[in-house]
């Protein structure tokens, strides 16, 4: 077990993460894993991506809509990392150190934004601006003659590289493989991630009421996480009543009636770009039925089942194979009973980024991946019945140790708690 000893803060008596040394080793694997690969630079456009080579914290919206790439190139230290003379600039060479040499303004690496309406003759010149700077830093660096990957981007893009007679290969699967084993300090990250989820649960046991709507619950929780020192939050679901069976993936207005099961995620809160997924139930107003219980407790079950399989040297495929699987059209305790003998649900790798590797949804899709000690994975154990009884979510982020799991997520789930009186 790798622990918890410290908060986020920053003290003289006590040695805390050495981000210079991480930021160094990300990279140094990173370029392992290029090597790998047989890839000679990479285009990142994805959020979590950049900040892992890079250590540049920007804003969140990027996740949703393609701002800019840095450009990795093969033995080469830190990324290029494009700035805006006009904006950005200043901040990122005062908070980035590290990164003296490797910030490129708009006149050296243009960033063609790829969902801003352009004309096609306008589009087509910043693309080949683009791709002709990319293609001297290569030449400059050696690499021109090797692959070039891009996670993801516009089809001008790709086309552009191509016309400068650059090879460009998918960028999503050796990066996602570089990140997949962690190194502690990483798992510390995440524990604090999962510490500061624990405050915004923390804040809903104690201060959410019967009557309260599902985005009231919200604004209790994320106001706790920020304050805890959350970074941000990537998504919400929050599911009460008859919304929880099955499970919405979104939230509402919908108010909070006694009798009901609540079920509620952050989904990753962050903390310096390391996130966890944690998922909770609660039961609002009264004390569960009987069928409600049954529900409940096979959840727990299933959370318990899987534990008890994460160890090293399972295969995500055997894991598919033995994992619990939900069951349906189950209206009664006697049906969950006989049905707990049978067993799923999806597990996906977290860390810097979420869904990541090593993950399964089914076996005949998704590789086989050898699990080892630092691997991070979530488990989502899901389940409801028909009518009024309600469904139940309960998520645990675990890491691989050296003879089983840890789950990095400490909110107890083993008996239901009630709320709201």
């Amino acid at each position: 077990m790798i622990p918890l000893r410290y908060g986020l803060g920053n003290v003289d008596w006590q040695q805390r993460i050495n981000w210079e040394d991480l930021r160094k080793r990300r990279v140094e694997k990173a370029n392992q894993f290029l090597a790998k690969y047989g890839i000679g630079a990479a285009l990142v456009y994805n959020h979590d991506r950049k900040r892992y080579l890079t250590g540049v914290w920007n804003h969140p919206y990027e996740r949703a809509i393609p701002g800019t790439f840095c450009l990795f190139v093969r033995d080469n230290g830190f990324p290029y990392v494009p700035v805006e003379t006009h904006l950005d600039a200043d901040r990122v060479t005062e908070d980035c150190p590290w990164l003296e040499g490797k910030l490129l303004n708009e006149h050296e690496l243009l960033q063609p934004r790829l969902t801003r309406y352009r004309t096609d003759s306008l589009l087509k010149e910043q693309y080949s601006t683009c791709a002709r700077q990319v293609k001297e830093l290569l030449i400059k660096h050696n690499v021109a003659d090797m692959p070039v990957s891009l996670d993801y981007g516009s089809p001008g893009l790709m086309h552009a590289l191509e016309a400068e007679g650059l090879t460009v290969v998918d960028g999503s699967p050796w990066i996602d493989e570089c990140g997949m084993v962690k190194f502690d300090e990483e798992i510390i990250c995440m524990k604090m991630a999962a510490s500061i989820t624990e405050a915004g649960y923390g804040a809903v046991y104690r201060d959410v009421r019967v009557g309260m709507k599902e985005n009231d619950v919200q604004g209790i929780m994320i106001k706790a996480i920020y304050e805890a020192g959350g970074e941000y939050e990537e998504g919400w679901v929050v599911n009460a009543g008859d919304r929880t069976n099955p499970r919405s993936f979104n939230w509402s207005d919908r108010p909070l009636r006694p009798r009901e099961f609540l079920s509620l995620e952050a989904c990753h809160v962050n903390w310096c770009g390391y996130k966890v997924c944690y998922d909770r139930t609660f039961m609002v107003g009264a004390e569960p039925s009987e069928l409600q219980k049954e529900i409940y407790q096979t959840g727990v079950e299933m959370q318990d089942r899987f534990k008890e399989l994460l160890k090293p040297g399972v295969t995500t495929h055997e894991l598919a194979e033995k994992r619990p699987r939900p069951g349906t059209n189950m209206k009664s305790v006697e049906q969950i009973k006989q049905w707990r003998a049978t067993w799923s649900n999806h597990m996906g790798g977290m860390g810097i980024a979420w869904d990541s590797a090593p993950y399964f949804y089914e076996k005949t899709e998704d590789p086989e991946v050898v699990l080892e000690e630092n691997m991070t994975v979530a488990y989502h154990a899901l389940f409801w019945a028909e009518g009024e009884p309600g469904g139940i979510a309960i998520e645990n982020t675990y890491v691989v140790t050296e003879d089983g799991c840890e789950a990095l997520t400490k909110w107890p789930y083993e008996e239901i708690m009630v709320i709201g009186l």
